[in-house]
């Protein structure tokens, strides 16, 4: 067990977790790329002036193109700041030291800035208003829309406090809505309301597996896994259907089971909150078994498999899928090295190595050609030791629009890629 543990540490560190980037938005806004390995219906959207509960589905939203910069900049604004306060526990009032960089206009002209402080996209400037420190850190930003533009009517607020969470509103000639998460941004096959608790379920995952590398044990409940999802921009959140729950803004979500050594094993419940589009929709993802995953939304009784992808729906499919290959493939040599280091030699054998990379969210894993070989999801591995310390890592793609793709990587950490890529990809 220890082995992969220390394996599934190296996969975290190369996934970047808890590490800051700068935060710089598209040009113009990312299309959902495909399918996300399994189909689904399309629900019911989500934008309106409590917080979201009407709206089309697919694009998080039914905002025009103009409301959708100052939002999309905003929520930018938002995540980078919070990155900023987990990495030096406070926020900032200097955007440029949070990594926010609003993207230009599509001729790279920008609004003007009406003062120090602030910062310009392409037709809102962008100032951090207000900043308190611990405890109770705070923040709150505004958006303006550049006089002479059409957006010059246009003012956007964000930020977050102790006692609301986040507010996040938006003020069109003197009307003011408050602004869904979600909106104007792809979802995939889903409402915007169900991608909440796709996007929270994937945090929920990973912070339960996080926490059982810490203390070889799964927690019994969410809070004490340190996950805590965020509500709705208006303050509100979903009622809690009994305790060791925790709210979102559409969805309450609970650790349902846990069992302990010798196969430790976990599952996590969101339920749609009564009263809204997604009453009737529950998600659930847990690990039955060591490096096991099981993902699925149940909508009115009928049940599909969520593929991991389906979480990034503005990323291409293709890139997503062949990041699995890429990260396990570069986290082999890692563990490669590792062994080399301890016992003077590499090996083969996966078991001595602690590789078991994650199945598929359905719990299968693909047939490999022979016992040499050992499935993940998309990607199948295997390691040849080419002479008494030399090796050649592979991981090939099986499945998907990707099927046929290579990486390999050997001893010196080069690395190699062999791209197949059908028509569905962009």
């Amino acid at each position: 067990m220890m082995r992969g543990m220390r394996w599934l540490l190296v996969v975290g560190a190369l996934c970047g977790c808890g590490t800051k980037a700068q935060v710089t938005m598209p040009e113009t806004l990312p299309v959902d790329s495909g399918d996300g390995g399994l189909g689904g219906d399309s629900g019911d959207g989500g934008v309106s002036g409590d917080g979201g509960d009407s709206g089309d589905s697919g694009d998080g939203g039914v905002s025009g193109e103009l409301d959708c910069e100052g939002i999309r900049g905003m929520r930018a604004l938002f995540e980078a700041q919070r990155s900023f306060l987990q990495e030096r526990d406070r926020y900032s009032q200097d955007l440029a030291e949070v990594g926010f960089s609003p993207a230009a206009c599509a001729d790279g002209s920008r609004a003007p800035v009406p003062g120090p402080g602030q910062v310009a996209g392409c037709q809102f400037a962008y100032q951090v208003t207000s900043v308190t420190g611990p405890p109770g850190s705070s923040f709150a930003a505004i958006a303006q829309g550049a006089t002479g533009t059409p957006a010059a009517d246009m003012t956007l607020q964000i930020g977050s406090s102790p006692s609301q969470g986040i507010f996040f509103w938006l003020e069109h000639s003197g009307v003011r809505r408050y602004v869904d998460w979600n909106e104007c941004r792809p979802t995939g096959s889903f409402s915007a309301q169900e991608f909440e608790a796709v996007e929270n379920m994937g945090h929920a995952f990973l912070a339960m597996r996080a926490s059982f590398f810490e203390r070889d044990q799964y927690p019994s409940t969410l809070l004490q896994a340190g996950f805590v999802p965020m509500g709705c921009t208006d303050g509100s959140s979903a009622p809690l259907p009994g305790p060791d729950w925790v709210a979102g803004c559409h969805f309450a979500y609970q650790v349902s089971s846990v069992t302990g050594s010798p196969t430790p094993s976990f599952t996590v419940t969101a339920q749609g909150a009564a009263g809204t589009p997604v009453a009737d929709v529950t998600l659930q993802i847990g690990s039955p078994s060591f490096q096991t995953i099981v993902f699925w939304i149940e909508r009115s009784g009928v049940r599909r498999y969520i593929a991991w992808e389906e979480r990034e729906p503005t990323r291409s499919v293709c890139d997503v899928q062949e990041e699995e290959g890429l990260i396990h493939i570069q986290a082999l040599y890692t563990t490669e090295r590792a062994i080399f280091q301890e016992k003077d030699r590499y090996s083969s054998n996966f078991a001595e190595l602690g590789f078991l990379p994650l199945s598929c969210t359905d719990g299968t894993r693909p047939t490999s050609p022979d016992s040499s070989w050992l499935g993940g999801c998309r990607f199948i591995y295997h390691v040849e030791l080419t002479g008494p310390s030399t090796f050649i890592a592979t991981a090939r793609a099986v499945s998907g629009p990707i099927a046929g793709t290579t990486f390999q990587i050997d001893e010196t950490g080069t690395r190699t890629h062999s791209p197949v890529r059908s028509a569905a990809c962009p």
